[in-house]
């Protein structure tokens, strides 16, 4: 695919979709396991052209499939987001050691009164404690941490409204 067919110049424009790969996407959304006899079946496509289509997202970096997991179901009931502040010339370092984490889910540079968000799944409070206090709380650099124990949760889901090429720019 080039940058054309992307609809990108640069590696920050959002690559575009047609209806195609709306449908695709669709599909997927309700069973990430879908064949692409059964997605070809559903759009009215030919399976080599469902085929290609997902290799082509895929390889670009627009689609992956993957499991995605109930923390519950597997023993890690404290979720939790975590504000982080960090030294001046020390984020990369920061970001970079806590994306290690394997409790981690996401870390993110934010705008705000934290300079990184974090999410991260454990199994319990004290497991939480460590976390906050030893495991990030100590990494050279870390100014703040702020827990954010999360006491319920309302919705946990990963569809995405893949937006048309008129509200993406």
């Amino acid at each position: 695919m080039t940058a054309t067919e992307t609809g990108s110049s640069g590696d920050d424009a959002a690559p575009s979709f047609d209806g195609t790969d709306r449908l695709l996407f669709e599909c997927l959304q309700i069973d990430g396991r879908m064949s692409i006899a059964e997605i070809a079946r559903r759009t009215n496509l030919v399976e080599a052209t469902v085929r290609r289509r997902l290799h082509r997202l895929q390889e670009h970096g627009v689609l992956r499939v993957v499991p995605v997991v109930d923390p519950d179901t597997i023993g890690l009931h404290a979720a939790l987001f975590v504000g982080v502040k960090v030294a001046a010339g020390r984020l990369t370092e920061v970001i970079d050691h806590i994306a290690q984490l394997r409790e981690v889910r996401y870390v993110a540079a934010i705008a705000g009164p934290w300079d990184l968000i974090v999410e991260a799944f454990t199994a319990h409070r004290d497991h939480m404690a460590n976390l906050v206090i030893d495991d990030i709380g100590r990494i050279d650099g870390v100014s703040e941490t702020v827990p954010m124990p999360v006491l319920r949760v309302a919705k946990f889901a990963y569809e995405w409204e893949v937006p048309d090429a008129s509200s993406r720019r």
